[in-house]
C-alpha cells in the first residue's frame, strides 16, 4: 500500500522499513533525548516495522504493556509521548522531494 501511495504522489519508492527508520532518525536528531528516551524511540521504531501503526493503543499491548504501557512510557517522555508518536507517523508519510 505504501508503494502505491508513493507512486501516486510521485515520491521515490522506498521500502517501509527504510522510510520508518528515516522518520525515527529525524525525530532522534530533532532535539536532545535522555538515554531511556532514545532507547524507547528505538523500540518504537522496531515495533513500527512489525505493526506499521504505533499509537497509544499499541503502547498498551504486548512488549509495551510489560514495561508499564503508555502511561509509564509517557512519563519517561514528560507527557509528550502522544505528540512524539504523531510526529514520527507524520514523518513516515510526509511527501519526499
Amino acid at each position: 500500500m505504501g508503494f502505491i501511495r508513493q507512486a501516486a504522489l510521485g515520491d521515490p519508492l522506498k521500502p517501509y522499513e527504510q522510510t520508518s527508520d528515516e522518520a525515527v532518525n529525524k525525530n532522534l536528531a530533532s532535539r536532545e533525548w535522555s538515554r531511556p528516551q532514545r532507547q524507547w524511540l528505538q523500540r518504537i521504531a522496531a515495533q513500527m516495522k512489525k505493526e506499521i501503526i504505533v499509537d497509544q493503543e499499541a503502547m498498551n499491548k504486548a512488549q509495551f504493556r510489560e514495561a508499564g504501557g503508555f502511561k509509564r512510557i509517557n512519563r519517561i517522555f514528560n507527557g509528550e509521548l502522544s505528540q512524539i508518536l504523531e510526529d514520527i507517523t507524520e514523518r513516515v508519510w510526509e511527501k519526499r522531494a
